[in-house]
Parts: C-alpha cells; structure tokens; sequence
C-alpha cells in the first residue's frame, strides 16, 4: 500500500514497486489523482482513499484484504501552507488555527489511522514492512519548513521512535524515511517558491522512490 500515492514522492514509490513485480495499491482522494501512476502499470491498483477519515481508511483495507494481506506500507501522504509563521511582518503568513489543525490533523493522525489499519493484519499474517514519510525538519531545525510543519513531524518520530519495539515484537519493522528538501508538490505551497536553480539541486520524486523501496527490502 502506498498513501500519497497520486503524485510526488508516492507516485514514484509506487511505480518503483511495481516494476519489482509487487502489487501496488495506490492511496489518494480522489480517483482522478490516481489515474495519471496507473498509466501502463498493470500492477496498480487505484484505491479512492481519504486516508484522514478513518471510515474512508477502513472501507479501503476492505478492498485491499479481498486480495491478501498488505506486506509493505509506504505512508507518504502530508501537507504543509503557506502560512506558516508565528510572527510575520505580513499577517497573512501566519498560521491560523485551522491551519494548526489541518497540518497536525493530515501530517499525525494520518500515519496513526493507517498504521492501525495495517498492523493487525501484518502482525496475524507473521509480521511486514511499515516506511513512513518523515523530513529533516523533524530532527531539528529547516527555515523552509514552518513550524505546524515542523511540529507534525517531530510528532511523527516521536510516534515511530515509540510505537517500534511494540511493534517489532509483533514482527514489524518500523522505519522512518527523513529526507532533505525534495521536490514534490508540497514545494509548491511555500510563501517563497524556490528558483528553478534551488529545484535541481533538490531530491528528486525517483530518488525518493528508490529509498522507499530499498528501506522496506
């Protein structure tokens, strides 16, 4: 299962999946965002999933269950605004308490939604892989990253850091992927976008996707 899986770095990881040979269920709201990684993959499958809502979450894993149970898990799915700041000489850049909530809401509770959702099954079939997205601005400090942004993802390796023995006990390997600056879609959401120059010498989306595939090998 791949989440985020309509563009960017799960697109990518995706796609790498599936010329391994793995059957690849792709995450994202929306079908339309699905159909561009399905295009000449015969081993995607599109699953329309809001991976916020946790009935949404369920009625996917449905899906997924009718044909095996999920051995890898690549959560990639996040946001970032951009407003971002707690003080700003312009006050539309900084965050506003529903940006608090939608950054922590997508960036936290998504990852805990689907691993709750996997870990059963992987722990009753003999154990699995769990990856999750993370960033550099979850183990100190990134000027471009905004501080909800920054605290989702502390969030998120602190939730991995300690949700790994438990889970290692029950034959899942836990990981965290924390890449530098990367150029996918969120990218596009800063107050500032970067230069084309400051975009090449990014992380590239296929990169990633090999790092996510090499981490859950």
């Amino acid at each position: 299962i791949v989440t985020g899986g309509g563009g960017g770095m799960g697109q990518a990881a995706a796609r790498r999946f599936a010329r391994a040979g793995a059957r690849v269920f792709v995450f994202g709201r929306t079908l339309a965002s699905l159909e561009e990684v399905c295009v000449g993959e015969t081993n995607i499958i599109p699953v329309v999933c809001d991976v916020a809502d946790r009935s949404s979450v369920a009625n996917a894993m449905a899906e997924v269950s009718k044909m095996g149970t999920p051995f890898v898990l690549v959560h990639t799915a996040g946001t970032n605004t951009p407003d971002r700041f707690m003080a700003h000489a312009d006050p539309s850049k900084i965050a506003s308490g529903e940006t608090w909530e939608r950054v922590l809401d997508i960036n936290i509770m998504c990852v805990v939604n689907m691993m709750n959702a996997v870990a059963p099954l992987m722990a009753a079939a003999g154990g699995g892989r769990i990856v999750v997205v993370s960033s550099t601005a979850g183990h100190g400090y990134d000027s471009f990253a905004g501080v909800p942004y920054t605290a989702s993802k502390w969030a998120v390796h602190g939730l991995l850091f300690t949700a790994r023995q438990q889970l290692n006990a029950q034959g899942i390997v836990v990981s965290e992927y924390a890449p530098g600056e990367s150029n996918t879609p969120i990218v596009d959401k800063r107050p500032v976008l970067p230069t084309a120059e400051h975009r090449q010498a990014m992380i590239r989306c296929e990169e990633c996707g090999e790092a996510l595939f090499f981490i859950a090998s």
